[in-house]
């Protein structure tokens, strides 16, 4: 009898799990604008229900301040973050609008890690890592059971930043449901 009871307690709470806890994740990758040039991001997120998922994102920018000199610039960083949904179509769930955002930890090389430009003038600005914060909207449109069309755009705030302290980037790519 403690068997049966046993037995039937994990299938209960297996099937309460079920209903629950994890309905897919899935991978995405988007490239558009970053402050000054291009970005690329490569996403992964573990949906938690089917209106909140937990992402971890590895974001890179290729950019030129264009100031009295032009200095190039580049942004690697690490982002984990926390997104849920705030919009979806009723019927058909073709779209959905997703607001979230999380901590971001990376590095940020300046003229190629060089102090001296090409006209001889020295940078002030290092290489250095940099970290913050950032808040995002994703906007989704299904194409598929498997793929959708996914619009992004993060603001990020970097603390310690010699390139700035705001960060934008704008991007449109594909998101891939692996389960």
């Amino acid at each position: 009898m403690k068997n049966l009871l046993f037995i039937t307690a994990i299938i209960a709470c297996s099937s309460i799990h079920s209903q629950e806890g994890n309905y897919a994740s899935s991978i995405g990758v988007s490239s558009g604008y970053a402050e000054d040039g291009f970005g690329i991001m490569a996403t992964y997120n573990y949906h938690l229900n089917r209106n909140r998922y937990a992402q971890l994102s590895v974001f890179a920018a290729i950019a030129e301040d264009r100031g009295t000199f032009t200095i190039p610039y580049n942004i690697f960083t690490v982002q984990p973050g926390y997104f849920f949904k705030i919009l979806e179509q009723r019927n058909f769930k073709r779209y959905a609008l997703n607001i979230g955002g999380g901590a971001i930890i990376g590095y940020e090389v300046i003229n190629n890690g060089n102090s001296l430009l090409e006209t001889g003038a020295v940078i002030d600005a290092k290489s250095q890592f940099i970290y913050g914060a950032y808040v995002g909207l994703e906007g989704e449109l299904t194409l598929s059971n498997d793929f959708s069309l996914l619009v992004k755009a993060n603001e990020y705030y970097h603390v310690n930043s010699d390139v700035g302290n705001f960060y934008p980037y704008a991007g449109i790519g594909l998101r891939y449901f692996l389960f």
